[in-house]
């Protein structure tokens, strides 16, 4: 039974009970189907390393560009959020650091996966995979890491 408590006056609450749903009628999702297994998702790795292998070199470094001013904005609020609370820091530094960093590098990071930017990091795993399978040669490999790695900083 689910139960609803109201509270009216001091000391006195009026309950409203429902019934539980039947268990069939709630489902969880099944995330073995959401779910890749490690071989699917290095193929993954694989596929998304051909990917940017093949990209345009002047596409990446536009994309690093991006990508780097996304970060340096990113380590900008952190530094302005964390900043802005003395009073944190003088009484428990520790919780302190822990807003400054929620702020930085995760809104930084989220604003490069949805623009589509490039992370120097990102193109070292994936196009690494894909030479270590022999789907992209080693001039690819440079140009997937030298133009982001400019562009980044």
């Amino acid at each position: 039974m689910l139960s609803l408590a109201l509270i009216t006056a001091p000391g006195l609450a009026l309950v409203a009970r429902a019934p539980a749903p039947a268990l069939s009628a709630v489902r969880a999702p099944n995330l073995a189907m959401q779910l890749a297994t490690p071989p699917e998702g290095y193929d993954g790795a694989v596929a998304a390393g051909i990917k940017k292998a093949n990209m345009d070199a002047g596409k990446i470094f536009g994309l690093g560009l991006m990508s780097g001013a996304h970060i340096g904005f990113g380590a900008f609020l952190m530094l302005t959020v964390g900043g802005q609370c003395p009073g944190l820091a003088a009484t428990n530094p520790g919780l302190q650091k822990i807003v400054a960093g929620a702020f930085g590098l995760p809104f930084g990071l989220m604003m490069t996966l949805v623009t589509g930017a490039e992370l120097f990091t990102g193109n070292t795993a994936m196009v690494t995979t894909a030479v270590a399978e022999g789907k992209a040669d080693g001039g690819q490999l440079a140009k997937s890491w030298l133009p982001p790695y400019a562009g980044n900083l």
